[in-house]
């Protein structure tokens, strides 16, 4: 599992039967670096993020449950919308205002 912020959302009219009804929405992860990565991951939510929010991702098996079919194509999925994070002696900026901004 990652942690991550929703910065986007992913549109498609055209897709596989088995991802009918599923929104996509685009993370910027954070490693365990305190750093937020580079890249982005396309996420499959059925549990209403938001952008700006920060969420608790999963890959593979463990996302095609939070899913519920373990057919589905996708590869990450939200399972959880953190309501709140702690953090010590972090280097990022953008993860430490992330984690205060949850605690308002």
């Amino acid at each position: 599992m990652f942690l991550g912020k929703i910065i986007g959302n992913v549109w498609a009219t055209k897709k596989t039967d088995n991802l009918e009804g599923v929104r996509f929405l685009i993370v910027h992860p954070y490693d365990l670096d305190h750093e937020p990565t580079k890249n982005i991951v396309v996420v499959a939510d059925r549990l209403g993020a938001g952008i700006g929010e920060i969420v608790l991702c999963a890959y593979g098996k463990a996302a095609r449950s939070a899913i519920g079919d373990q057919e589905m194509s996708i590869e990450a999925a939200v399972v959880g919308i953190v309501d709140r994070v702690d953090l010590q002696n972090t280097k990022s900026n953008e993860l430490a205002e992330a984690a205060r901004e949850l605690e308002s």
